[in-house]
């Protein structure tokens, strides 16, 4: 990320599958682009693993949903039922089945043929193909699965399942599972496949890499072209265009684009305002690839070009906390040394609040450690240092982030500080600023790959980058 601007896009790299091939073409036994079926075989034998003898899993695959009476979203699988299964249609259940003597077995429960339906939205997977290429030792259509769940347990089977998208099941697993409720436990299990999903396998991390190389490919694609009089929303627009044209989905998260004061509200979702000279940009936006996949970057940008000396200051105090973070996170993954998000979160307070007290942003009467300091500066940056990347942007929430940092693990950090425009107990020149660096970061076996990386962020790279090419 502090590259000039004519090398910062030359430097950047697509994924191995080049845009003159088919981003989205499966090679032989793939389910998803660059994962094998033995892949996701090998992720259940890994649930299994951690599974109850005597308990079923059950997976529900994401429904499709509506802006209008018949008017799709577009689909996005279920991140859990994804990673067990392979499988990315909607309205599916799959079933993980670990018997009283440790046998194990996987059902798949899909869509039944419908030639209508297929006409208007194409080719759907069945039984026999859920046998045969997503090897499911069952399959069933998913009008069976009421009949078939009974079938499944025992008087003494534990009965595992995930949480839904808000809470929100199916009717039709409702109805089967209801019967169940007053004869077997029902545990959430969301847990065991985050303990799975935190560790990326050498395919996964190819994955995050070309969703990390997109995105940081539009964020210097854009900041190029950045400039006083653009919208909000443009901006998210050039984001999102460079990204379908690399072959992403769609955005990991709507963008947030907050120019000005507006950079200092987290989540800026609104995007309508017009940039203006000698404001800040802070941009947060991330794109998806197959398979799930996220990035999620943030730059923060002068609007001209040059920053004003308390952004300056302020910019300076967050780069150098996200540097010196890095740099912490690095030894201790370079020397094996035990480090956990949190622990990292606590030493990156540290430092943010030794500069807003040298600001006078925070009192500097307020000692360190004390819980009048700890208010006054979760007012400016109720956030936390970072969390885990993966299959979804705050991915695999059940693993906490006081666990030891381990190879094949992707964390976000992002430092940050958010002042509010009206808040007339900060010094006025530092009013309605809001900035924040955010980087992803891959765990190896030697250290660290900071894969987002290719993104200017220096002062200097950026006073040389933004602006330096025509819309």
């Amino acid at each position: 990320m502090a590259f000039r601007a004519p090398r910062l896009l030359s430097r950047w790299r697509p994924f191995a599958r080049s845009l003159s091939t088919n981003p989205f073409f499966l090679a032989p036994g793939e389910l998803v682009p660059g994962i094998h079926a033995a892949e996701f075989q090998a992720r259940r034998a890994r649930a299994f693993e951690l599974m109850a003898t005597d308990s079923i899993l059950i997976l529900n695959a994401a429904e499709e949903k509506y802006s209008a009476h018949d008017i799709p979203y577009d689909f996005r699988q279920d991140s859990q039922f994804l990673y067990l299964t392979g499988l990315e249609e909607p309205d599916a259940i799959a079933v993980l089945k670990k018997d009283a003597s440790d046998a194990t077995s996987f059902v798949l429960f899909v869509r039944p043929r419908d030639a209508h339906s297929e006409q208007w939205d194409g080719p759907r997977v069945d039984t026999v193909s859920a046998r045969s290429s997503y090897f499911a030792d069952d399959a069933y259509t998913i009008d069976e699965f009421e009949g078939m769940l009974p079938k499944l347990v025992a008087p003494a089977t534990q009965i595992c399942i995930t949480r839904a998208v808000q809470n929100k099941y199916s009717n039709r697993f409702l109805s089967a599972t209801r019967p169940l409720q007053g004869t077997h436990s029902i545990q959430m299990a969301d847990n065991l496949i985050d303990m799975l999903r935190v560790f990326k396998s050498p395919a996964e991390v190819a994955k995050m890499r070309h969703a990390c190389d997109i995105g940081a490919g539009a964020f210097s694609h854009l900041m190029a072209q950045s400039r006083p009089g653009q919208l909000e929303i443009s901006l998210a627009g050039t984001f999102e265009g460079f990204c379908r044209r690399q072959g992403s989905l769609r955005n990991s998260f709507p963008c947030v684009v907050g120019a000005g004061a507006n950079g200092a509200v987290i989540h800026y979702l609104a995007k309508r305002s017009v940039v203006q000279p000698d404001e800040l940009v802070l941009m947060d936006s991330g794109c998806e690839v197959t398979g799930n996949y996220v990035s999620d970057i943030t730059r923060t940008w002068p609007s001209t070009g040059r920053f004003t000396q308390p952004q300056r200051d302020l910019y300076m105090l967050i780069l150098d906390v996200q540097l010196k973070c890095l740099e912490r996170l690095a030894q201790k993954m370079t020397q094996r040394e035990r480090l956990t998000l949190d622990e990292l979160h606590v030493y990156s307070v540290g430092l943010l609040v030794d500069g807003m007290q040298e600001f006078g942003i925070l009192p500097r009467h307020l000692q360190k450690g004390s819980a009048a300091l700890d208010q006054a500066f979760r007012k400016y940056n109720p956030t936390h240092l970072g969390h885990y990347l993966g299959m979804d942007v705050h991915d695999t929430p059940t693993y906490s982030r006081s666990h030891p940092l381990q190879p094949g693990m992707v964390i976000t950090i992002e430092p940050g500080i958010y002042l509010p425009q009206n808040d007339e107990s900060i010094p006025k020149e530092y009013r309605g600023i809001g900035i924040r660096i955010e980087d992803d970061v891959l765990i190896t076996e030697t250290g660290i790959e900071v894969l987002t990386k290719a993104v200017p962020k220096t002062v200097a790279d950026l006073e040389a980058h933004i602006g330096s090419q025509g819309s």
